[in-house]
């Protein structure tokens, strides 16, 4: 929904983004980025950093990298609060047709160890500011 020169900065910007592989697998991602594309509800089968298994709906509001891993960010319908999933440990992701209420990824940030983020500066016009005011 971009116009105008933060459309053109961010079409310039993605061109030159290149990502290696990860270990997250290849139907986990597709799914993710196609919640994220559709606006739609995602079901997670997650495990956590113990290896505890949950199974979640969440509604995706964006991607997040950091210290060399990808998040899924996402409001959390089980903790009902904004969470982050390691892509890496997302078992099974599955898309629903279910339309996903729209979160504002900074707010969901606010008070998380990346409330710190900050977007990359051709898209927010100020260098280095921060994602969450």
């Amino acid at each position: 929904s971009m116009t105008g020169p933060a459309a053109a900065a961010a079409e310039t910007l993605a061109a030159r983004i290149v990502a290696l592989p990860s270990r997250t697998r290849r139907p986990v991602r597709d799914a993710v980025e196609r919640a994220l594309t559709d606006g739609t509800v995602l079901r997670l089968s997650y495990a956590d950093a113990t290896g505890r298994a949950s199974e979640r709906a969440v509604e995706p509001a964006g991607l997040l990298t950091a210290e060399g891993h990808w998040y899924l960010i996402a409001w959390c319908r089980t903790r009902r609060a904004g969470r982050g999933f390691r892509l890496d440990r997302i078992t099974e992701a599955t898309p629903t047709d279910e339309p996903a209420r729209p979160h504002d990824l900074p707010t969901l940030l606010r008070g998380s160890s990346a409330a710190t983020a900050t977007p990359p500066a051709a898209l927010d016009g100020r260098p280095g500011a921060p994602l969450v005011p």
